[in-house]
């Protein structure tokens, strides 16, 4: 798969083809014949082990910073880029973007400010927002900074506690107006939902939402994830990877229900190392072919 596919997803453009993106930085590291750990040290080592995960896959882009304990972590310091693992992916991010932006798609993620809040604060977060806005902002364009093809925040069930009110609004309006600023488009990778909730999800006003499983560990009903999709710009239907015989049924079954939505394909998990290399290779070509 190209870049091409993921710009015309990202643009509201047909094209011939699905992009396909996954997190795969744990993956990566086993292709760089690293720990994670250590390829996390190195921003070198960071971006040259992603890079060669995503090439190696045909993915459409590579995603940066997918870990939401970076964010976390980087937080609660009095300065989140310096000597943190969240400053660390700051650079990587950035180098990776000046050398290979061109040919593959450059998304840039952390933990959504929902999930954000829940890491730090445990229960009652919601209360919390406020509190982190401005260091969440801060973080947030740090990566702007550097023109990714998209931001993308990752949350969980936190995103739907109260319901889909005004702190998610408030939120995400806040953070879509600092990146509108660098001209970046935002997105939410959202996990361990309830398919019934997915609609809710339009009230954000977030161009872009990609899914991965939902609180079972399952796909999402095709039902809700139409209604959601004809309220935002583009959305990621997952597919499991590690049940490639799966992956095509519901390849098939997007492909039949979801019609002229502009959609892409995601993987409902984050590849591991213990990913079966061959069988993905296989799933991908024939998703591309």
């Amino acid at each position: 798969m190209t870049k091409a596919y993921l710009s015309a997803f990202l643009a509201g453009q047909v094209s011939d083809g699905r992009a396909l993106l996954s997190a795969a930085e744990l993956l990566a590291a086993r292709v760089g014949g690293l720990s994670y750990s250590d390829m996390t040290a190195d921003p070198a080592l960071w971006g040259s082990s992603l890079v060669k995960a995503t090439r190696l896959l045909g993915l459409s882009g590579l995603i940066l910073g997918f870990d939401p304990a970076l964010a976390a972590a980087a937080a609660v310091k009095d300065d989140p880029l310096e000597g943190t693992g969240f400053g660390i992916a700051v650079e990587a991010f950035s180098r990776l973007v000046q050398t290979e932006q061109e040919h593959i798609g450059c998304i840039a993620a952390m933990a959504g400010p929902l999930s954000l809040a829940q890491a730090i604060h445990g229960d009652g977060f919601p209360d919390h927002l406020a509190d982190l806005k401005q260091v969440t902002v801060s973080m947030a364009e740090a990566f702007c900074k550097s023109r990714p093809d998209l931001l993308l925040f990752r949350e969980g069930a936190a995103l739907f506690e109260g319901g889909m009110g005004t702190p998610q609004r408030k939120a995400f309006n806040t953070l879509k107006n600092m990146a509108s600023y660098f001209s970046v488009p935002v997105g939410i990778f959202v996990e361990g939902y309830d398919s019934a909730d997915l609609p809710s999800l339009a009230k954000l006003k977030v161009p872009f939402i990609l899914l991965g499983a939902d609180r079972d560990g399952n796909a999402p009903e095709v039902d809700a994830v139409r209604d959601l999709a004809f309220d935002v710009q583009g959305i990621g239907v997952p597919l499991p990877f590690e049940q490639t015989d799966r992956a095509r049924e519901l390849a098939g079954e997007y492909a039949s229900q979801l019609g002229d939505v502009n959609y892409l394909y995601t993987a409902m998990n984050e590849l591991t190392p213990e990913t079966d290399l061959e069988a993905v290779l296989a799933l991908v070509g024939d998703l591309n072919g």
